[in-house]
C-alpha cells in the first residue's frame, strides 16, 4: 500500500495539518518539528499526491463564516451579528474575496472540522462568529491547521477580536451605583462559557463589589429578547434597584415584560447599542461597541494571517479588543440623554 501523509505524521509524532505544511514548504514550524517530519519521509519513502496537494494549497479568494444558530434565533433578532457580518463582507470584498455564510446548528457543532466550508480546497480560511461555539468544537477547528479567526469568542491559541466588555460593563455598572445610587442589581445573563458574557459580568462585579452593592445573577441558555422577558418574570413582583442585561436583546426584552407589572420604571440597562437601543420606550442606556469595526477587524487579521503564512498554531495568536463607551439614555434614571461616550448626564 502507498504511504499516506498520516503515516508520516504519525511517525514524526505531529498533526497530518503539521505534516502537510512542512512537506508543502510553508513557513512557521519549529526548525526541530521540520526535521523530525523531513526525517519521516525519508524513512518511509512518501511520494506527495500532487493531485491533493494542488487542491489543498489552491486559493478561492473565498472565506467560511461559520455563524451557530443561536446569533440568528428562529424568531428573530441579530442586528449585532449582522452588523459584524456587514464589516467582515466590506473589508474582505476590498482584498478581493467573497464571504461564503455558512449557518451551524448544534449537530454541525460536533462535526465541524468535517463541513465542506472548512476543508482546504474550499476556502482560504475561516471566520467563527459568535460565543455559542463550545470550547471543544473549536479546538477541533484550530487542530486542522487552517487560518482561523474567532470574533466573539476566545480560545488559547487562536486569534480572536472581541469588545472590551469587562471594562465598558464596569463603567456602566459605575454609573448606576456611583451616580444613581442603585444597591440592589440584577444581571441578566447567559451560560457561564460564553466569554462575552463572563467577561460582562465580571466588569459588574468589579463595580459592585467597590461600591458595597448587592449582585444577583438570573442566566438563560441564550440571551435573546424572549430569555430577557423569560428572566425578568422573576423580578416583576419584588424589583431590585435596577437590571443590567448583558445585551441589549435581554434587556428589550425584560423591559417589554416590564410592562404593566409593579416593575414597570425600573432602571434596566444593555450591551451593544443596536439600533432598537434608541427606539424603545424609554431609549436604553447601554454600553456601545462598533460590530461593523469588530468584523473589519476580524477579516484584516484573516487576511493578514492567510497572506503571511501565520496559520500555524505554533505562531503566537494575536487578540484584539475594540472599544466599548457608554450610552446614557433614560431607561437607567437619567432625565436627559447623552450620546457622547461615558459623559454624565444632566439631573440624576
Amino acid at each position: 500500500m502507498a504511504v499516506r501523509l498520516l503515516d508520516v505524521a504519525r511517525r514524526a509524532g505531529v498533526s497530518e495539518a503539521t505534516a502537510s505544511r512542512v512537506l508543502n514548504g510553508r513557513r512557521y514550524v519549529a526548525t526541530a518539528t521540520r526535521e523530525r517530519v523531513q526525517q519521516a519521509a525519508l524513512e518511509l519513502d512518501y511520494v506527495p499526491n500532487r493531485a491533493a496537494r494542488d487542491l489543498s494549497t489552491a486559493r478561492t479568494a473565498t472565506v467560511a463564516l461559520l455563524v451557530h444558530h443561536a446569533q440568528y434565533p428562529a424568531h428573530g433578532e441579530g442586528t449585532f451579528s449582522s452588523r459584524v457580518v456587514d464589516g467582515i463582507s466590506r473589508a474582505l470584498r476590498l482584498h478581493g474575496h467573497d464571504l461564503l455564510y455558512v449557518p451551524v446548528d448544534d449537530r454541525g457543532v460536533g462535526r465541524i472540522s468535517s463541513l465542506p466550508a472548512v476543508r482546504a480546497g474550499r476556502t482560504d480560511g475561516i471566520v467563527v462568529l459568535g460565543p455559542a461555539f463550545p470550547r471543544e468544537a473549536l479546538r477541533t477547528l484550530l487542530a486542522t491547521g487552517r487560518p482561523i479567526v474567532l470574533v466573539d469568542n476566545r480560545l488559547s491559541g487562536a486569534d480572536a477580536v472581541l469588545a472590551d466588555n469587562r471594562r465598558g460593563m464596569a463603567r456602566l455598572a459605575r454609573h448606576l451605583t456611583d451616580d444613581h445610587g442603585y444597591r440592589r442589581l440584577v444581571c441578566l445573563a447567559g451560560p457561564s462559557g460564553w466569554p462575552s458574557t463572563a467577561e460582562r459580568l465580571a466588569g459588574i462585579r468589579d463595580a459592585t463589589t467597590a461600591a458595597g452593592a448587592e449582585l444577583v445573577v438570573l442566566r438563560a441558555r441564550e440571551t435573546t429578547m424572549r430569555d430577557g422577558a423569560t428572566l425578568a418574570s422573576a423580578l416583576a413582583d419584588d424589583p431590585p434597584d435596577a437590571v443590567l442585561a448583558v445585551n441589549d436583546a435581554m434587556a428589550i426584552g425584560a423591559l417589554h415584560r416590564f410592562r404593566g407589572t409593579r416593575a414597570w420604571g425600573t432602571p434596566v440597562t444593555g450591551f451593544d447599542d443596536i439600533a432598537w437601543a434608541r427606539l424603545v420606550e424609554p431609549p436604553l442606556t447601554t454600553v456601545s461597541v462598533d460590530a461593523t469595526e469588530i468584523g473589519a477587524q476580524a477579516a484584516r487579521l484573516l487576511l493578514a494571517r492567510m497572506s503571511d503564512g501565520t496559520d500555524d498554531t505554533t505562531t503566537p495568536a494575536r487578540e484584539l479588543r475594540v472599544a466599548a463607551n457608554v450610552r446614557l439614555r433614560r431607561s437607567c434614571g437619567c432625565s436627559e440623554e447623552s450620546d457622547t461616550p461615558d459623559a454624565p448626564a444632566e439631573g440624576h
